[in-house]
């Protein structure tokens, strides 16, 4: 998958492969040259290597990833935040009154995941077809103020704070949290990226809160 405007920084010699929600809008632009320029999309490391090879071989490739409970609860937060769009293909979450909906309408409708790109498993992004990891330096978003000190140190930037952009709001209190059916189709679904980033099968509970201030 290729999009246009890809993060792709000649100046910096980096390619930044953007996993949706796991804190991408705030990295990549802070990694522009000009504020003009305009990147975005979701293109993965093998759409990198297949369209611009010589520059993902030359380049230092990175991502961050996140436990996927809260990623997934980040993306409904944000799909439901904003108006329907194509783009987004965020109609069907429009049309569910609670999360608990939502997870019922995914049960029910098979494949309708795959047709909305913020859901996606992670590793779909930054993996290859047999699970190996294509960029050089995969990072966490619960350590994300340490990787970007590492990724600024990396590419020769001065360290100045991530401005944090694209926040998901929060949901209100009496969507509750995770119940354990919702966690196990979550820890079903999201199982590789579970394995790829070292997270816990369990502790939803935990996800749940803490996604709530993110």
């Amino acid at each position: 998958m290729v999009y246009p405007n890809p993060q792709i920084y000649p100046h910096l010699k980096a390619i930044f492969v953007h996993v949706p929600k796991t804190g991408g809008t705030s990295i990549e632009q802070s990694l522009k040259e000009s504020p003009a320029r305009v990147v975005g999309g979701h293109t993965t490391a093998l759409g990198y290597q297949w369209k611009f090879p010589a520059e993902f071989a030359e380049y230092f490739t990175f991502a961050v990833m996140r436990h996927p409970a809260a990623r997934f609860l980040s993306a409904w937060r944000y799909l439901r935040a904003m108006p329907v769009l194509p783009a987004l293909n965020n109609a069907g979450i429009h049309e569910c009154s609670t999360f608990a909906n939502w997870m019922e309408k995914l049960r029910g409708e098979a494949g309708l995941v795959e047709d909305i790109v913020h859901l996606h498993p992670q590793h779909r992004f930054v993996c290859d077809g047999h699970g190996g990891v294509l960029v050089d330096r995969l990072y966490r978003y619960e350590e994300i103020d340490t990787a970007w000190a590492e990724i600024c140190v990396r590419l020769g930037l001065e360290l100045q704070p991530l401005v944090r952009l694209n926040v998901s709001k929060a949901l209100e209190p009496t969507e509750g949290r995770i119940t354990e059916r919702q966690g196990e189709w979550i820890a079903e679904f999201y199982a590789e990226d579970f394995r790829l980033g070292g997270y816990d099968l369990h502790g939803f509970e935990h996800s749940w809160r803490s996604s709530q201030t993110t």
